[in-house]
């Protein structure tokens, strides 16, 4: 089977949301993305298992047909509680909205496919978000202790809220974290740019994997990872940004090289944000794929 073909073929057997998250986590972590940790390359204190972990945590998270937001606290919780790290936080704030937006298409609707669809359903779902979803989401922040959003003004997590607008945290914190960003902008970072790129990255690779480690490459050199910058400062985040524009992404070696650049005794290299927006972009992926496998297969349950 052609490797151009492998997200369709993939796609078959992904009948729900849950079945999409945890496709997109797994390829996620399993891929040799450079700077992260995936299979025979641990951190001291993380490793490939906690993310798979993570990954069925979250897809039964969100299998259930509660307020979104629910789903969210509940993947974190449950993450903490079993894994006892947030690996999976950025992820679960990522997909969130997605889910929302993948309820409102209907998988047999034949509307994934079509970017705009998608743009509208996001849309519709961060605008249904109200404060009781904001105290959610910020309970799961402050949960995974991640400080993402910053101080902010009276929207830091670490504060307590009586109302919170989470849309309005999340634009305030849009330019120095790109998971905010992606709910300030409607995820035009995940629709026009992650998706597209690693579509085009595995078709040129020929590789499932490799392809999702080339398009991390030729994603950390589009922009300035976040969760270096926030460990870091931009000015060391952008150090990164060029090293990734230094890699021939067609070549493995080089990739490797750049790996090894990344990899210090406290991770404080580890671009994780764009790794985030890489689980993302292959929900979208595999969601789209799979209305072109039902629009043509009868045989395949809908759910």
């Amino acid at each position: 089977m052609p490797e151009s073909d492998s997200l369709l073929w993939l796609s078959a057997f992904v009948a729900t949301p849950g079945d999409a998250i945890r496709w997109a986590c797994i390829l996620e972590a399993t891929a040799p993305k450079a700077g992260n940790v995936f299979p025979g390359r641990p951190f001291h204190n993380l490793g490939y298992r906690d993310f798979v972990q993570a990954a069925e945590i979250t897809a039964e998270s969100f299998q259930s047909e509660g307020p979104i937001s629910q789903c969210m606290l509940t993947a974190v919780e449950t993450t903490v509680a079993r894994c006892r790290t947030n690996v999976n936080l950025g992820i679960v704030l990522l997909l969130g909205p997605l889910v929302g937006a993948d309820r409102r298409l209907g998988l047999h609707r034949g509307q994934g496919r079509d970017p705009s669809a998608w743009k509208q359903a996001i849309a519709d779902q961060l605008n249904e978000f109200d404060e009781y979803d904001g105290q959610l989401v910020y309970r799961a922040i402050g949960l995974a202790s991640a400080g993402g959003l910053g101080r902010v003004a009276s929207m830091d997590v670490s504060d307590s809220h009586a109302r919170i607008d989470l849309m309005a945290a999340m634009r305030l914190a849009a330019d120095r974290d790109r998971v905010a960003r992606q709910y300030a902008t409607g995820y035009a970072d995940v629709l026009d740019v992650v998706a597209p790129v690693l579509r085009d990255s595995i078709c040129r690779t020929g590789d499932l994997l490799r392809g999702i480690g080339r398009a991390h490459v030729e994603l950390l050199s589009w922009a300035p990872d976040s969760l270096i910058a926030r460990k870091n400062g931009l000015t060391r985040a952008e150090s990164v940004q060029l090293l990734a524009r230094s890699v021939d992404p067609g070549c493995w070696e080089s990739i490797e090289r750049f790996d090894r650049l990344l990899r210090t005794v406290d991770h404080q290299l580890n671009p994780g944000t764009t790794a985030d927006l890489i689980a993302a972009g292959l929900y979208v992926l595999l969601r789209s794929e799979a209305q072109e496998v039902l629009a043509d297969d009868d045989s395949i349950p809908r759910s």
